[in-house]
């Protein structure tokens, strides 16, 4: 990689963020089970309750990250670590040859992302930013697909809408879906024999539409207990570039001593979100 190429990271990441946030956070209002049949509302939330079990019990994640992030014609690979606390925090630290180059931190009340090979910050709650804003970005949403876990937007205990997904298999692989929100359709590909998520793909109901998010899960590993993806990928359309976040995964552990909040240095100088975003549209 290019040491010019150091400087889009943090566009380039902000970017992602909004794109995941705007696949992934409208509420679901009404019922999805009311014209299924009983016997298959019942097996689905069966179902459901198995995928929901199988979850890492763990409360804390630590972890060797490689990120390898494609927007538009830019294409960038780095090392770095994957950190993330249950109900608290998730935090992707971006190195290169050995120095920490970006940092993007995700807590309930806000984001923050440290860029510093520019010496600069952003940090905004969900309701400061507008794209946040409109798109209503649940933090607790992007946990789970970092977890690798079922959600249902709007609730922060999915245990409570079980009965809400519809069911259905095919080979070695069974579907759980949400359908009634209003403008977005939810699908869980699972492992049916081991009651894994294979894939999570969030979808607009207006066929016109272009925006899509889709995380695919690969290559699981013991964790605690558990069985935890060290492949996660992340592709998110529908912007002005469409952006692919990788992660591979290696060495994880429980670790719960580390700083769960980051301190942005005095001397950074703080931006906001759209003037970072208006950088990342004059490059090429």
């Amino acid at each position: 990689m290019k040491l010019k190429n150091i400087a889009h990271i943090a566009p380039l990441l902000l970017t992602a963020a909004m794109l995941f946030s705007c696949s992934t956070s409208r509420k679901v209002q009404g019922t999805g089970s009311a014209t299924a049949g009983k016997a298959e509302t019942k097996a689905a939330a069966a179902y459901a309750t198995k995928v929901t079990d199988n979850a890492a019990t763990a409360t804390c994640l630590s972890a060797r990250a490689s990120y390898a992030l494609q927007a538009g014609s830019k294409d960038i690979s780095l090392g770095g670590t994957l950190r993330m606390k249950k109900d608290d925090v998730i935090r992707l630290s971006m190195t290169f040859l050995g120095m920490e180059v970006v940092r993007m931190e995700f807590t309930p009340d806000k984001v923050l992302v440290i860029d510093r090979f520019n010496k600069q910050y952003v940090e905004a709650s969900y309701s400061d930013a507008a794209f946040l804003r409109s798109a209503s970005l649940d933090f607790y949403t992007l946990q789970a697909l970092f977890w690798d876990e079922l959600f249902y937007p709007g609730k922060r205990n999915v245990k409570e809408a079980l009965s809400e997904y519809a069911i259905s298999s095919s080979g070695e692989h069974t579907l759980l879906s949400l359908t009634s929100a209003p403008k977005l359709n939810y699908d869980f590909l699972t492992l049916t024999a081991s009651h894994l998520i294979d894939r999570v793909s969030v979808t607009p109901k207006n066929t016109q539409a272009t925006e899509s998010l889709v995380c695919k899960y690969g290559d699981f590993a013991s964790f605690s207990g558990k069985k935890f993806p060290t492949s996660i990928s992340i592709v998110a359309k529908g912007g002005k570039r469409d952006v692919n976040l990788g992660i591979t995964l290696s060495r994880l552990s429980d670790d719960s001593k580390w700083e769960t909040r980051t301190t942005v240095p005095s001397n950074y100088k703080k931006r906001n979100i759209e003037d970072v975003l208006s950088q990342l549209s004059k490059l090429q």
